[in-house]
């Protein structure tokens, strides 16, 4: 995936990375299967041009809504292809393809199963694509650095020569970590802010910045959480947004907010993990506190933290539905 830090719903492509892959097809038979359709999976013949020989299956240029999900399955046991107006068959894991995937987008989810399953590789702009709407004074490529199209006809056996060696000091490499049950990871900081970009959306940002801004009176108190997220509707527009999506945006928000420390700190929830306080009608209502950078200083210095005293503690019930 692409290391640049972008809006949300913004793709860069021309980094390099399905040229890398395009390498490995030389040395493994390879079969490669666009990923532009988020339903590629719904086709049951998605795998028919693979057999026991495949080394290697490539996803191509995913779209941003592929649910990675459904291959962990073939990533981790056997495969089952079907081929049409074949009968189908199993190969086994030890037999079965390597699976790769390109994207301009970072994962939807970074969960176990997610963590488990997937290896990183992080491509920076160094190549990349001038157009109007971003920032390069240039378009630059491969063919830029080396004056010809590499692995073509015009490569030479010298050129050859080096790159195989170049593979293989890689395999070497590889292979006297594979005892030590070694997991080598890119730098993912950018990785996981754009992860936490796309959590939000421009829309949620845009009223997280106005709602929550450093002159607003919604940090480091009490807000209802129901009327932040009614807040948020009228906002934006949207209605169908459920309030477990409004919740992963609002931690998305803060992770990335330089002002403010923490969402809900452990010290003011109950055994829920949940802030329950009486509203201004008496309920015992959800609630959201976003503690300040400043804030928490001072708490950490042993002084009083601000809070609002008319919102009394309910000890771990639910709230009046």
């Amino acid at each position: 995936m692409d290391n640049k830090i972008g809006e949300d719903g913004e793709c860069n492509g021309r980094s390099g990375k399905s040229f890398m892959f395009k390498a490995l097809s030389y040395f493994m038979k390879s079969v490669k299967l666009s990923g532009r359709n988020p339903k590629l999976m719904d086709n049951p013949h998605v795998f028919d041009q693979v057999n026991q020989h495949t080394d290697f299956i490539l996803v191509d240029d995913c779209d941003r809504y592929l649910n990675t999900g459904l291959f962990y399955d073939i990533i981790t046991s056997d495969m089952t292809v079907n081929p049409k107006n074949n009968q189908s068959f199993t190969i086994p894991f030890e037999e079965s393809a390597k699976l790769g995937f390109t994207t301009n987008y970072v994962p939807i989810d970074f969960d176990p199963s997610t963590e488990a399953r997937l290896l990183y590789l992080v491509f920076s702009d160094y190549y990349h694509q001038r157009t109007e709407d971003n920032d390069y004074r240039e378009t630059r490529s491969i063919r830029d650095d080396f004056g010809k199209d590499l692995f073509s006809k015009t490569y030479s056996e010298n050129e050859w020569n080096a790159d195989i060696n170049f593979f293989l000091q890689c395999c070497r490499f590889y292979l006297s970590l594979c005892e030590e049950s070694i997991k080598l990871l890119p730098p993912m900081e950018n990785i996981i802010r754009r992860k936490y970009k796309a959590d939000m959306g421009n829309n949620f940002e845009d009223w997280a910045n106005s709602y929550f801004s450093p002159d607003s009176e919604h940090l480091d108190c009490f807000i209802v959480r129901e009327k932040a997220f009614a807040d948020y509707k009228s906002f934006s527009g949207v209605n169908k947004i459920t309030m477990q999506r409004f919740t992963k945006a609002l931690k998305g928000f803060v992770a990335l907010c330089p002002y403010i420390d923490e969402l809900n700190p452990k010290d003011l929830c109950n055994s829920q993990g949940r802030i329950v306080r009486k509203d201004n009608d008496g309920k015992a209502a959800d609630m959201i506190y976003l503690r300040s950078c400043g804030t928490a200083e001072t708490a950490a210095g042993g002084g009083t933290e601000p809070a609002d005293p008319t919102l009394m503690f309910v000890p771990d019930e639910r709230p009046d539905e």
